[in-house]
């Protein structure tokens, strides 16, 4: 479980019904609070790792009207960064005050720190789009004065965080480096602790767990150093969640109860309660089920105190799996029923912050052509009034004009919109069996009757219009029964067989609760990437193709593995080169987002960051119950 100083990433992905069991040590985890934000540079670090009574002094001192507005802004961007140790939510208030006062008086420092404070907090509470538009509007700001120094190392470690969320993480890893340079360059001892730790962190997200472990240990050797003690707890922390990824048990306890220490001389009230829960897995590893209930219990008194629904969520996870353990099954579903609360919390919580920021968009939309109206409105009276009845044929002929001409302007635009769909869906339907794979088919029938094997060209004919009826069938539906996708995969992949100069063999698997026959997917968004398996991923020989359909929540899971040469290796060896059909995918994926409330999505990941061989594809696509 990886810690933070200042303001915290909640990634918690503990769901209480996969942990039927309690997690081996020997098994990696995700880590639960894995990022520092780097809200502010100079002064504010100071007020970062002040004790908790800092932050009364600093409200004392903002009290003061006559502090001038330079030195105003400087407090309130140290109050916001100092608050964030005691506030779930952070000190936004104070940074937005602080880029309010920065634009009036053209205080291009303060507007930078303000701007990249408010992303970081809502880095914190998970809108990423917020989050990167105002890290951006920072780094236009620094750039536009000329600031090319340490300021520029918060914004870079933002971007980082965010390249982490979104599943870039090698990205991140390049950011987190580029700026530690700056960092170590500038002598800043504070920068390089929070992003060693942030590179520390992406390393453990791709289960890379000795450079995992070298970056921490950078961040207590810089903290012990600078004798920043959070520092030490921070790296103490997050080198027991490595080393609990690892199975060193007896590693991890050890290194969480030197940063528990620290963290409880220092008052870090959340830090405090996260360690708690990690302490609590490590017993749970070791079957130390009584301890590690206890431990899980004083971790999540913390959680209720500060109403972190995150850490909840964590915490009664793994204490329902320690209680069913102990036989203690009414417990276990009272802790159950608790998860499902604090998971419920979190959604609703999201939704209703995606409902108003909607809400707030279509009020500003609706009063703009509310005002366009009016004015409209006021200068064809005015017209009328002083003109009178000399220009209302005029008038007349004008108003028809204008909305002849807005009629078809809006009819173009609609035949564009509609023949671009058209364009896509036609294009998609021709990048499903290209010209070649055709070519390639009907000859291969040609050498079997020319060799006088009738029966297999039969049987491989059959094959063959079987797979174009199917192709032309499913195009032109937006949903198919399941079990009519997996036939016509199964029935290409056999023809594939035959074709390529390739041996490999196939696995399509549907698995419980999921039914084949009582569901219906959008169709013919699998075949694009078995065909990129086969042509550019598999060695001449060996290769296996898995495909998996596993129901997860509203969606349906679609996993496409190969053991080829992998992502990375197939965009090294073909730069110049860009897969027609998955081009064609992404589009016919955008187009349905459009139209749809469950939104499909993909992610394609090399799978040496799971020390196997190969490409994954990760398709979460939306179902109808037939």
């Amino acid at each position: 479980m990886l810690l933070s100083g200042l303001t915290s990433i909640f990634q918690f992905q503990h769901k209480l019904l996969t942990r039927s069991t309690v997690l081996s040590p020997s098994k990696s985890r995700p880590v639960r609070n894995s990022l520092l934000i780097l809200g502010f540079m100079t002064l504010v670090f100071q007020a970062a790792f002040a004790q908790l009574s800092k932050i009364d002094s600093l409200k004392k001192v903002l009290e003061n009207t006559s502090l001038v507005d330079t030195s105003r802004v400087l407090l309130l961007i140290e109050l916001c960064e100092a608050s964030t140790f005691t506030d779930e939510q952070g000190g936004r208030v104070y940074a937005e005050e602080a880029l309010e006062i920065s634009r009036r008086v053209q205080f291009p420092k303060g507007e930078g720190l303000a701007n990249n404070s408010i992303g970081a907090y809502y880095l914190q509470v998970g809108n990423l789009e917020k989050a990167l538009f105002f890290v951006l509007e920072a780094e236009k700001v620094y750039k536009s004065a000329g600031d090319f120094s340490a300021n520029l190392l918060a914004v870079y470690n933002n971007l980082g965080i965010i390249y982490n969320r979104t599943g870039e993480t090698q990205k991140a890893i390049e950011v987190y480096k580029n700026a530690i340079k700056l960092a170590e360059k500038e002598g800043i001892a504070q920068s390089q602790a929070i992003l060693y730790n942030n590179l520390g962190s992406a390393y453990d997200n791709l289960k890379y767990y000795d450079s995992a472990l070298w970056a921490f240990e950078k961040v207590e050797e810089v903290s012990l150093k600078a004798g920043i003690q959070v520092g030490v707890m921070m790296a103490k922390s997050n080198l027991g969640s490595v080393y609990f990824s690892l199975g060193q048990l007896v590693k991890s306890e050890d290194e969480y109860l030197s940063g528990l220490k620290i963290a409880e001389e220092g008052q870090y009230t959340r830090n405090i309660g996260t360690i708690l829960i990690g302490l609590a897995d490590v017993y749970a590893s070791q079957k130390k089920w009584e301890v590690s209930e206890e431990f899980y219990k004083r971790g999540l008194r913390i959680a209720e105190e500060i109403q972190s629904w995150p850490l909840m969520e964590d915490g009664y996870a793994g204490m329902a799996a320690v209680q069913e353990k102990r036989g203690n099954l009414s417990e276990a579903l009272h802790s159950f029923r608790k998860w499902q609360q604090a998971r419920d919390s979190i959604l609703t919580q999201e939704k209703v912050e995606t409902l108003e920021e909607l809400k707030a968009r279509y009020e500003s939309e609706k009063k703009e052509a509310e005002i366009l109206s009016l004015s409209q409105k006021n200068e064809i009276q005015s017209l009328e009034l002083a003109q009178k009845n000399q220009f209302l044929i005029f008038g007349g002929i004008g108003v028809i004009l204008f909305l002849s001409l807005g009629y078809s302007y809006f009819q173009r635009k609609k035949l564009k919109s509609e023949a671009q769909m058209a364009e896509i869906e036609q294009r998609f339907l021709r990048s499903q069996l290209n010209p070649h794979f055709i070519f390639n088919a009907l000859s291969s029938i040609q050498n079997f009757m020319l060799k006088s094997e009738g029966k297999t060209a039969s049987r491989y004919l059959g094959k063959f219009s079987k797979l174009m009826r199917q192709v032309l069938e499913n195009s032109r539906m937006e949903f198919i029964p399941l079990e009519e996708e997996i036939r016509m995969l199964e029935n290409y992949l056999e023809i594939q067989k035959i074709l390529v100069q390739k041996e490999f063999d196939f696995q399509i698997q549907c698995h419980e609760p999921l039914v084949q026959d009582q569901v219906s997917i959008p169709p013919m968004f699998v075949q694009p990437f078995l065909e990129n398996a086969i042509q550019h991923g598999l060695l001449d020989s060996g290769g296996i193709i898995e495909v998996d359909f596993r129901l997860a929540g509203d969606y349906i899971e679609i996993l496409v593995r190969d053991n080829g040469i992998g992502l990375l290796a197939t965009s090294q060896a073909k730069e110049n080169h860009r897969s027609l059909a998955t081009s064609i995918i992404r589009e016919r994926i955008a187009n349905y987002n459009r139209k749809l409330k469950n939104q499909i999505r993909l992610k394609m990941s090399d799978r040496s960051g799971q020390n196997e061989q190969g490409t994954e594809v990760q398709l979460l696509v939306p179902y109808l119950a037939n």
